[in-house]
């Protein structure tokens, strides 16, 4: 983003410890040259999990990736988003056999829709490689962000959130160096979904301004949280506060974004045995099951909301 700063710099100058525990991977194959002219005329989808609980009740999450613009959508009612925000309707969708794609009920959907269903062949993730890579990289970005602040696993579903909101505002190569969204936005400049809020590191300490009305003048003004991302349905900085299980969502807040909130190092100084441990620890895909997030409802400019149990979706 800003290679001025970078001029005098080496490729091998750049090296980093969590960068290697986080996004390590094989070799890949080649990239495809095909790319639909239009948004939404080919999605990509498949599905992630399952994981253990995340402070939101996730097991597991779908993400959907427009063959053209690249951007990346962690939603349910995807179709029903398109339709209604941007007046276009997905022509096709390709993913794999799972289950979650393939049943009576969601045939039926797509059939009534005109929706072209494109499956892969079984045992063949090369055929749906856009969003098989993706759900790597949106995996590798949110190890990255649990590690470098010492973010406890079970905040893995909040760190995916993360990145994709970041993944989808940086430059990419596939795009010729602009952002998935900035390419986007080329097509519907007046979109409200795209606003973007100024990034933040996630893991970090914030002091969330408090609107308590019984609070006295000598009660404390603030509360003390964590960073943990950016919502996608109101324009303010999600943080949580551990002690009550209490989500809050305003721009009345301080960072602190060399603090983390959680007690230990970061994976950069660990030893090689530690850092086995903790990559065992971490949420790998075994099975497709179906828990969605539990959103945040906005209802004033601090939502607070308690975790109480899952949403199954049938």
């Amino acid at each position: 983003m800003f290679p001025h700063l970078f001029t005098k710099e080496s490729v091998e100058s750049f090296k980093c410890d969590i960068c290697q525990f986080s996004k390590h991977h094989r070799a890949t194959f080649s990239l495809s040259n095909n790319k639909s002219l239009e948004p939404f005329d080919l999605i990509h989808s498949d599905v992630w999990g399952p994981a253990s609980n995340s402070i939101s009740e996730a097991k597991w999450f779908v993400s959907f990736i427009d063959d053209c613009t690249r951007v990346c959508q962690i939603f349910v009612d995807f179709f029903r988003l398109v339709k209604n925000q941007f007046n276009k309707s997905i022509k096709r969708l390709r993913s794999d056999n799972g289950t979650e794609f393939v049943n009576l009920e969601f045939s039926k959907f797509l059939k009534d829709n005109g929706v072209v269903h494109e499956l892969t062949c079984v045992n063949t993730p090369q055929q749906n490689g856009i969003v098989e890579r993706k759900n790597r990289h949106l995996l590798e970005v949110a190890r990255a962000l649990l590690f470098q602040m010492s973010v406890p696993n079970v905040y893995w579903g909040e760190a995916v959130l993360t990145a994709t909101y970041l993944i989808n505002r940086l430059p990419t190569q596939v795009l010729n160096g602009i952002s998935p969204i900035k390419h986007m936005l080329s097509f519907f400049p007046s979109s409200p979904l795209m606003l973007s809020l100024p990034s933040r590191v996630f893991g970090c300490v914030t002091f969330v301004h408090s609107h308590n009305p019984h609070c006295g003048k000598l009660d404390p003004k603030a509360i003390k949280c964590v960073f943990i991302g950016y919502p996608s349905n109101k324009m303010g900085f999600k943080c949580y506060h551990p002690p009550s299980c209490r989500f809050f969502i305003s721009m009345d807040v301080t960072f602190h974004q060399t603090q983390s909130f959680f007690v230990g190092p970061p994976l950069q100084e660990e030893s090689y045995l530690e850092v086995e441990s903790v990559v065992e620890s971490l949420p790998f895909p075994t099975q497709d099951v179906q828990v969605q997030v539990q959103e945040v409802t906005p209802t004033q400019d601090v939502q607070v909301q308690e975790v109480t149990k899952p949403i199954l979706i049938p």
